[in-house]
């Protein structure tokens, strides 16, 4: 396919570009008589003649069949494992044409509940929490819970800013990013029950029940009837992602720290923030491929998001069993490969506002609500 021309500033646009890379403008709508493709500044269609209204982005958005990468497709099998690594790990081309759900918006009702999702998210993180600390006073370690709590917050919030900072053209509402936070930092209560029933002295189950729960709270926002619109794409779900794999690593690091802080001393702090890093990865990467899914306009399902749960059981199970049998060097590896996991996360994050800017939301045509 050929280049397309900016009409309005001349710039050559990638094909099956919507809007123009430089400038914004809207660059062709659909003659909604014979669906000819025309020039958006045209009044009138080339071939039939017909007069067109004046442009409107979300009418052309509708009508435009969507052209993102056949290269780039999810096949909806456990193959994807395959395409979820390349993403990770290589440079792709922009998707330049995303389906239409990633124009969908929250309706008002949702909105003007929004107080109420804020208090379901609240309450949740303050179980968490509340729970954490019990566990702490009771094996007598109380004096240290306020270091703990204080220890395990900051890197938890350091890292959460960090990610918000990176969605910079479509900002999700906080008190949804509140919600998944919360969901995480509740999911470590069934996580440590089944991972206490699991009596096997292999730190790597703990992967196998951990990743479910933490993804859980971000695959019902995904999939319920009120909230998916605001859930648009990889970016939306990467913040997502991570904000329950945060709330999840926050409320477990209290346990942690406190339960080490006088053994080994500070560097117990180092040491769970890097497994912090590995959480908002992990999760991180489901969030990310509930929303590369939605690009492609593909369902999702638990059987579509499983290569991303898999691969991301196989990074946690991987994590703690060096750092349970390696002692010094298997807490070297995990610190290096920390660094690499935030490397990809800012990735996964630079490519997708990247593709957010071809779709027209750096000028203007996001989902605002």
């Amino acid at each position: 396919m050929a280049a397309l021309v900016c009409w309005a500033c001349g710039y050559f646009n990638q094909a099956g570009s919507l809007y123009c890379y430089r400038c914004g403008n809207l660059l062709y709508r659909v003659c909604s008589y014979c669906g000819t493709q025309v020039q958006a500044n045209l009044g009138a269609c080339p071939r039939c003649g017909y007069l067109l209204p004046p442009p409107n982005p979300a009418t052309t958005i509708q009508q435009t069949p969507y052209q993102a990468d056949p290269t780039l497709r999810p096949t909806g099998s456990i193959l994807d494992i395959n395409l979820i690594t390349r993403l990770l790990i290589k440079r792709r081309t922009p998707i330049y044409q995303p389906s239409p759900v990633v124009y969908e918006r929250l309706d008002l009702y949702t909105i003007n509940r929004s107080s109420t999702y804020l208090t379901i998210g609240l309450v949740a993180f303050l179980i968490g929490l509340a729970t954490a600390s019990a566990v702490v006073a009771s094996q007598g370690l109380a004096a240290l819970l306020p270091a703990a709590v204080i220890t395990a917050l900051i890197p938890a919030a350091a890292y959460l800013l960090w990610m918000y900072a990176n969605d910079r053209f479509e900002r999700e509402h906080i008190w949804l990013i509140m919600l998944a936070f919360g969901w995480g930092c509740f999911s470590m209560i069934p996580a440590a029950l089944l991972n206490d029933l699991i009596s096997v002295g292999w730190s790597g189950r703990a992967a196998f029940t951990e990743e479910p729960l933490k993804i859980l709270g971000v695959y019902l926002i995904a999939t319920n009837q009120r909230l998916k619109s605001e859930y648009n794409d990889h970016l939306d779900g990467l913040v997502y992602g991570v904000a329950a794999g945060l709330g999840f690593a926050f409320a477990e690091n209290i346990l942690y720290i406190a339960r080490n802080l006088e053994t080994i001393g500070p560097i117990i702090i180092l040491i769970r923030i890097f497994s912090m890093t590995m959480h908002m990865f992990a999760t991180g990467m489901i969030g990310y491929w509930i929303g590369y899914l939605k690009i492609y306009g593909m369902p999702v399902r638990l059987t579509t998001i499983l290569p991303a749960l898999v691969l991301a059981i196989l990074v946690h199970m991987i994590w703690n069993t060096l750092a349970q049998f390696l002692n010094i060097a298997g807490l070297v590896i995990v610190s290096i490969w920390a660094g690499f996991m935030v490397y990809y996360l800012n990735k996964l994050a630079r490519e997708a506002l990247i593709d957010e800017y071809y779709w027209g939301f750096a000028h203007g045509y996001t989902p605002r609500e």
